[in-house]
């Protein structure tokens, strides 16, 4: 039986009574004081995330950008220093192996991979170093914790922890900053719709720093019961939920996520293809009542016959309603479209709409 993984700030969570739960080869929180107030907080306030479990890798060299372009559907070999894209890994079946964050820090490439696919994505690095020659990767998932400070009055807060203004930090853009004993490499960038940053620490500091900001007048300690309903509310993809091996970013919606005018890239021939042929399938989202509430895996129908099934569903708390996302067919994939959820053998009715449910975040402000 393979041991779970620890954060370093494991014992903190302990110590503050979270309910620690399985997830993704983890240990980790998945609340702290319940999963609605901490949503709340980050809507109105701020929450402070640990979420070191995602896997971040350094890649250097001097065809460290070109391998990049060619991995992932974005442009990266362009990017200045600090910037930061959101991208994607395709199969040659342009199915989508995972999401992640690529950012130009100094000399090297800053990966950001999701923690269930940590391995795969490493390997899939290092086998392309392999073929560029001159690059080299490095894991640096135990060396640096990740923090997340997320909500509108995020900005403020850390200005005062750090001591320094932020509003030159602009949206998916990073920089160093000195905090006493050392350099955090902060972002602006998150999972929840929220002004908010991500804050890049060493392992063996990072105890220290998430004291700091927890004790910060207004931030409230957050676990992944919350990060998941923010992150669903503004429709943000989840990997092993809307993204998947079998789905393309067309499909997913993400098409601004690939950048076509690239000479090639991993899975980009089958994109071709399916751009000259036209999409069949959408995801959407679906949208119940407020007693109706939406899970993974159950099953959307129209007139009884079965349309797609939710890749994810669940509580929309700042809107009070049941909410879903589902693959569906495009004869069905347009808003306000009627359609019947099956809840366990009963019918209840949900509308089809556009992504995002949420439309007040403040992450771009």
């Amino acid at each position: 039986m393979t041991s779970l993984r620890r954060t370093p700030l494991y014992h903190n969570h302990v110590a503050a009574g979270a309910r620690i739960v399985p997830f993704a080869g983890w240990e980790m929180p998945l609340s702290f004081g319940g999963i609605l107030d901490e949503h709340k907080a980050v809507r109105t306030k701020a929450g402070i995330f640990d979420v070191s479990h995602m896997g971040r890798f350094r890649l250097r060299g001097s065809r460290a950008g070109e391998l990049l372009d060619y991995l992932v559907t974005g442009r990266a070999s362009v990017l200045p220093d600090g910037r930061l894209l959101y991208t994607l890994i395709l199969n040659q079946r342009g199915g989508v192996l995972d999401d992640l964050l690529v950012g130009r820090h100094g000399d090297s490439f800053l990966i950001v991979v999701n923690a269930a696919n940590l391995e795969a994505d490493f390997d899939h690095f290092a086998q392309a170093c392999n073929d560029f020659t001159g690059t080299e990767l490095e894991d640096e998932t135990e060396k640096i914790a990740l923090l997340a400070l997320q909500g509108p009055r995020s900005r403020s807060l850390l200005e005062e922890l750090l001591g320094v203004k932020l509003e030159g930090l602009e949206y998916y853009w990073m920089a160093d900053f000195r905090f006493p004993g050392e350099t955090l490499t902060v972002s602006r960038t998150g999972y929840t719709g929220e002004l908010g940053y991500e804050i890049f620490v060493e392992s063996r500091n990072a105890s220290r720093l998430w004291e700091r900001l927890v004790n910060l007048p207004g931030v409230t300690p957050c676990g992944l019961g919350c990060r998941d309903t923010l992150r669903l509310e503004m429709g943000y993809r989840l990997y092993g939920h809307e993204l998947d091996a079998s789905h393309t970013p067309f499909e997913a919606g993400l098409s601004w996520a690939v950048d076509m005018e690239k000479k090639d890239f991993s899975g980009k021939g089958a994109l071709v293809e399916q751009k000259a042929g036209g999409v069949q399938v959408l995801l959407r989202g679906v949208e119940a009542s407020a007693r109706d509430i939406p899970r993974s895996g159950y099953r959307l129908a129209a007139g009884g016959k079965e349309v797609g099934r939710l890749a994810s569903g669940g509580i929309a708390p700042s809107l009070g309603i049941g909410i879903g996302t589902a693959y569906m067919p495009l004869e069905f994939a347009t808003p306000g479209t009627k359609l019947e959820l099956d809840l366990r053998g009963r019918l209840a009715p949900v509308t089809v709409v556009k992504l995002p449910f949420y439309k007040k975040g403040t992450a771009r402000d």
